[in-house]
């Protein structure tokens, strides 16, 4: 084993990432489905929902981890020392990617809910690795980084994972993202340019209630395409096709383009799979008075539950919006696009 550092004295900071909204195209940055289909891409936008992780010095010859969302805490020789079981498993892998430390504790938390589909497990483990990164100082560039942390999450869940939640964490803004042979290409949006500024007064964000198991469910929409069914890949296909005209309606920012793109990824996802669309969400779509106000609307990920994005017709209709979404058993969440992973001092607001 490589030598242990200390955490410097007086070593306290914060690092935020930002969770994402997948706008069209999610599914596609699994490989190696984005190998199988023509011009796959994914086009996603990182919103103000966030993962922290606090970085402290700890008295102790040792290392801590402490879990916010979970209430537990847990304590070992260094950061190389935590188990890869449980709760805390896919954190104490990602530790293992640096140098090992002690003299240091790590505070994570995401403010997302369990099964969100807006990627905030990911969001974490970005965040806890630019940390790790820092202490070691162990560089990285972002690309690195995403797909280091797409494969320990893979090898943690022992199941398919994407690649979008991570660059997403780590860029932010709005993104349209290739997958290519050995390489990344992702083209950026600021958020407050004018795609900013047209999602944000057209966007919303809300809460189903219904939690979703993104493995389960994207293993179920993959494994036709991987064993080569025409049917299923025609509609990854046409999912492809509708992330591209998604990224082309940002790009000018056209609401209703964007919307249309939305709602035509949505047509196709959901009949991927058994589970993507639950039956709250198929009623809520269905509605006159929501399809009134709401020009495309889709659920985040892999679907199955979690967060539902879509884009009003006339941002003069938010006000309705909250009543409207409560009659479906649903919760109204802001929608505020963010920039990329940050650090912070510890004393920083937020």
């Amino acid at each position: 084993m490589a030598n242990r550092k200390m955490a410097g004295s007086g070593t306290s900071f914060r690092v935020v990432a930002p969770n994402r909204v997948d706008i069209a195209g999610g599914t596609l940055d699994i490989y190696p489905l984005y190998l199988l289909l023509d011009g796959a891409m994914t086009v996603n936008a990182a919103v103000t929902v966030r993962s922290v992780v606090e970085v402290r010095p700890f008295t102790r010859r040792a290392a801590r981890l402490h879990s916010g969302n979970f209430g537990m805490a847990v304590t070992a020789a260094d950061t190389h020392r935590f188990s890869l079981d449980g709760k805390m498993g896919l954190l104490s892998r990602a530790l293992r990617h640096y140098p090992p430390v002690r003299g240091v504790e790590f505070r994570v938390r995401n403010e997302a809910p369990i099964g969100s589909g807006i990627g905030a497990s990911s969001a974490l483990l970005v965040a806890l690795m630019l940390a790790a990164a820092r202490l070691t100082r162990t560089p990285a560039h972002w690309a690195e980084t995403a797909r280091a942390a797409m494969e320990i999450e893979a090898a943690h869940l022992r199941s398919l994972t994407g690649r979008q939640d991570h660059v997403a964490a780590l860029r932010g803004g709005i993104q349209g993202i290739r997958f290519l042979p050995g390489r990344i290409e992702a083209l950026r949006l600021p958020p407050r340019g004018p795609a900013g500024r047209m999602l944000q007064a057209h966007g919303f964000l809300a809460n189903t209630g219904i939690a979703h198991r993104s493995s389960d469910v994207n293993w179920r929409m993959v494994r036709g395409a991987i064993e080569g069914d025409a049917a299923v890949l025609r509609k990854f296909q046409g999912i492809a096709g509708a992330a591209r005209d998604a990224w082309t309606g940002v790009c000018a920012a056209d609401a209703g383009a964007t919307a249309k793109a939305v709602a035509a990824e949505w047509a196709i996802r959901r009949t991927l799979a058994a589970g993507v669309s639950p039956r709250p969400v198929e009623e809520l779509f269905a509605s006159r008075a929501f399809r009134r106000i709401a020009a495309g609307a889709k659920l985040c990920g892999a679907g199955g539950g979690g967060m539902l994005f879509g884009l009003l017709r006339d941002p003069g209709d938010r006000p309705a919006l909250p009543a409207l979404l409560a009659g479906a058993g649903m919760t109204a969440v802001p929608f505020l696009l963010s920039g990329g992973a940050r650090v912070e001092a510890a004393g920083d607001a937020g």
